[in-house]
């Protein structure tokens, strides 16, 4: 009897001491916080090393779950919504022209004429002028050199009266006979430099017949053959040109020159952008703005 009460006694002992409270690290007062309930706690954290890792594989009982085999499961539309979801981009760097101070939008856009995928720059120009002469070498730098590969650069002549009418003949001659790239430029320099215009005024009017003269003997000097130049001057693909070069000088609004539209959308010039190496700039700024836009 004696041998069996000792050993209960015992136990009863050992089981009144884990059932008692730790002492509490807290402060005492109305403000302590009470004892969280052991059944509030939860069932596992995530080990911090191996001796906490034992300590879970042990408490897993019959489950025998460690922590490196648990997985985690997603479901699939959570991973497709994951997969679809582009990442976050980096906000776009303010635009630093103002409009209506360094560029003007028009006030009906006018439709392109470039290859789908393509924003379209407009150059508007009449060879009678010194400051388009003046431009010409740095537009033609840029354009072989700084122009965005998305952009097109489309040269119009504008047409006001009849002598810029007849100065864009020329230019739409040189089109069609595919002398462009070399003679552009000595057009120019014909006018500004030689100080040869190739428009022959008498009193208030053009003398066509002698205009044709001029611009004949002018490109026959420059390698083009007088045939050539007799059969292209007054065709009907030149004159259907002078149509549309005077259409769209309307449509543009182009009161001066030289000016620049960049999609049908906006004009700006070497004087609202700040100069020309600037106006290059804004045309580049707007051209990557509109390819945006699309």
């Amino acid at each position: 009897m004696n041998r069996l009460v000792a050993p209960l006694a015992l136990t009863l002992a050992l089981l009144a001491g884990c059932g008692q409270e730790a002492p509490s690290t807290a402060q005492s007062g109305p403000e302590a916080a009470p004892a969280v309930p052991t059944s509030a706690q939860p069932a596992t954290t995530a080990p911090k090393g191996k001796a906490d890792a034992a300590a879970v594989v042990a408490s897993a009982g019959d489950n025998n779950e460690s922590v490196d085999e648990t997985t985690i499961d997603v479901s699939p539309i959570a991973a497709a919504v994951a997969a679809n979801t582009p990442a976050p981009t980096a906000p776009a760097a303010p635009f630093r022209w103002k409009e209506g101070q360094h560029f003007n939008p028009l006030p009906v856009a006018q439709p392109t004429s470039v290859a789908p995928g393509k924003v379209e720059v407009t150059e508007i120009f009449w060879y009678g002028c010194g400051h388009c002469f003046t431009l010409e070498t740095r537009l033609d730098s840029w354009d072989k050199k700084q122009r965005p590969a998305f952009v097109q650069l489309i040269r119009l002549p504008v047409i006001w009266n009849e002598v810029t009418r007849e100065d864009a003949r020329t230019y739409y001659t040189l089109e069609a006979l595919g002398r462009l790239d070399d003679l552009h430029a000595a057009v120019f320099r014909e006018l500004h430099v030689n100080r040869s215009p190739l428009v022959v005024v008498n009193g208030q009017n053009v003398d066509k017949a002698a205009t044709e003269r001029k611009v004949r003997e002018f490109l026959t000097r420059n390698g083009v053959a007088e045939a050539d130049v007799a059969r292209t001057y007054r065709s009907f693909a030149v004159e259907n040109k002078l149509r549309q070069a005077e259409n769209l000088s309307r449509r543009y609004l182009a009161d001066h020159t030289p000016m620049v539209v960049v999609n049908g959308r906006y004009t700006a010039d070497v004087s609202t952008a700040g100069g020309p190496d600037p106006l290059f700039q804004l045309i580049n700024d707007l051209a990557a703005r509109e390819r945006g836009a699309r």
